[in-house]
């Protein structure tokens, strides 16, 4: 019966797994009972607004450099009291740098220039625009929007400079328990470092892989070019 229900909804789109609980963001939030979220490359809001229909809610702080997708980010969480927004992008010192602005809503802005066979099966995210952008710190921000605390977890989707930003973080660094980052299965921007030098780097400072939730793959093929990586302290699930 049960085989047969499964094949009578992929006919209509509808894929059914059982549910597993260690692959759920919401529930590993819980577990670990994360005080504060850093959204980085928040975009126009989408992400935000996933923390809070989780569950999360906390103190969000979301990051945003383009401006025109900053605006759309501030009327998002203008209603939202805990929710604070910061015209800046994140990395390892503060400054300013143009970065370039990609179609598609802006989901691929990057201070890097493209590279490999991805991008043909996205034309949609071709770079359209630059800008001249405010350059802060997790360290920087931490000292204005969570000064105390260490259940800080980082949300990163920042195209390309993931180390940079962590790199930023070497004060904050204990205060973090968990962080979600974009990982390159295949290469696709110049300089970005690969999936296994994250990986590396998160295990160093203490975190393991709790879960996988894929981000990008090719629709026909099904090869998977980026995925998220959810990453915690196992030591501080409580």
């Amino acid at each position: 019966m049960k085989s047969l229900l499964k094949t009578a909804l992929r006919s209509v789109g509808v894929n059914v797994r059982r549910y597993d609980p260690t692959h759920d963001l919401a529930e590993l939030l819980r577990l670990y009972q994360v005080a504060a979220v850093f959204d980085v490359g928040a975009n126009a809001g989408m992400s935000g607004r996933y923390f809070r229909n989780l569950g999360f809610a906390g103190p969000l702080v979301s990051f945003e450099p383009v401006s025109r997708y900053f605006k759309l980010l501030s009327a998002e969480a203008a209603a939202d009291p805990l929710w604070t927004c910061v015209n800046a992008a994140v990395a390892e010192v503060e400054g300013e740098q143009e970065i370039n602005v990609s179609g598609g809503q802006g989901g691929a802005s990057s201070f890097l220039n493209k590279t490999g066979t991805t991008w043909a099966s996205a034309p949609e995210l071709d770079y359209v625009d630059h800008e001249r952008v405010r350059v802060t710190t997790i360290d920087r921000a931490a000292q204005e929007h969570y000064p105390k605390g260490d259940r800080l977890f980082l949300k990163l989707d920042v195209q390309g400079y993931e180390r940079k930003v962590l790199e930023g973080a070497s004060q904050t660094m204990p205060r973090i328990v968990g962080v979600r980052v974009e990982l390159s299965v295949s290469p696709t921007y110049e300089d970005e470092p690969p999936m296994f030098e994250i990986m590396n780097f998160l295990s160093q400072q203490g975190f393991r892989l709790c879960a996988i939730e894929p981000a990008w793959s090719n629709l026909k093929t099904r090869e998977i070019y980026q995925m998220d990586g959810v990453f915690f302290r196992p030591e501080a699930a409580l």
